[in-house]
């Protein structure tokens, strides 16, 4: 590899350990679909865009932004529906606009491919200083916030009935989720961001004794699905999106494993 690569594999640390650390609390909160529905979204932004000859990547900025906001003003506890559910069909709808926007481009469907599967080989310097800055601000309002996020995983409702800061908090994550899986859209692909958000966390949870064991790992599991994806599609000749979150399944199931052995000798 040479010095082309350097950016890439700077962009593929920083998306590990942003993803990572938010899928922390999106796994910890047990709503995934919250991730899903976000992740999905700046994929229809990024689609239409797209086809509409605008920056995919503003449109993927723009949806996320309104579909996190969104998101953050649906109550805890709904009382008509579970909120999994009314995410789900959030879900299906976005798959629907995704796949006919891809059916109304007349011209090639290469780039809006590329959205959906993700390449990691578009990332540039410029690449790596939005995402590095993003992450760093991720990291920086982890460490500032940390009572609330705790309050948070451990119950939304009492989080919120217990401070009047909680839901701030809750809304400034979900823009950070908006944001971050945005910008990670091109290197890990739409159809991609939502396993790669949920398995190193998954995989933290398994092995991990104690909150802040749990982020660490988590992060690092980020780090390695990345960094190995990459190293596996370069020298697979294979999609690089794709390698990465068989990689983090992978890691999943080797911590669950760890746990099941671990009991036994218990």
């Amino acid at each position: 590899m040479d010095a082309y690569f350097i950016p890439i594999l700077i962009t593929a640390a920083f998306a590990g350990i942003g993803i990572g650390l938010l899928g922390v609390f999106i796994v910890g909160m047990r709503m995934p679909f919250i991730g899903s529905c976000i992740s999905h979204a700046a994929m229809v932004g990024a689609v239409y865009a797209s086809v509409l000859g605008i920056s995919p990547t503003g449109g993927a900025l723009t949806l996320s932004m309104m579909s996190s906001a969104g998101v953050a003003l649906l109550p805890p506890n709904p009382k008509n529906m579970d909120a999994n559910t009314g995410q789900a069909i959030l879900l299906s709808l976005m798959m629907g606009l995704v796949f006919l926007a891809v059916g109304l481009e007349q011209g090639s469907r290469a780039e809006l491919l590329s959205l959906l599967w993700g390449n990691i080989l578009f990332a540039d310097w410029n690449t790596v200083l939005v995402t590095g800055l993003l992450t760093l601000l991720l990291v920086a309002f982890t460490a500032l916030c940390n009572k609330e996020l705790q309050a948070i995983l451990f119950s939304r409702s009492l989080a919120v009935a217990t401070s009047m800061y909680t839901h701030f908090v809750y809304f400034i994550f979900l823009c950070f989720c908006g944001l971050i899986l945005a910008v990670n859209l091109k290197a890990v692909g739409g159809l991609l961001l939502f396993s790669l958000l949920v398995c190193p966390a998954a995989a933290a949870y398994q092995i991990g004794r104690g909150y802040k064991a749990v982020l660490l790992i988590a992060v690092g599991f980020g780090v390695t699905s990345t960094f190995l994806g990459f190293i596996s599609s370069y020298y697979l000749n294979l999609p690089t999106g794709a390698c990465t979150v068989v990689i983090s399944a992978l890691l999943f199931m080797a911590s669950s494993l760890c746990r099941l052995l671990f009991r036994l000798r218990q």
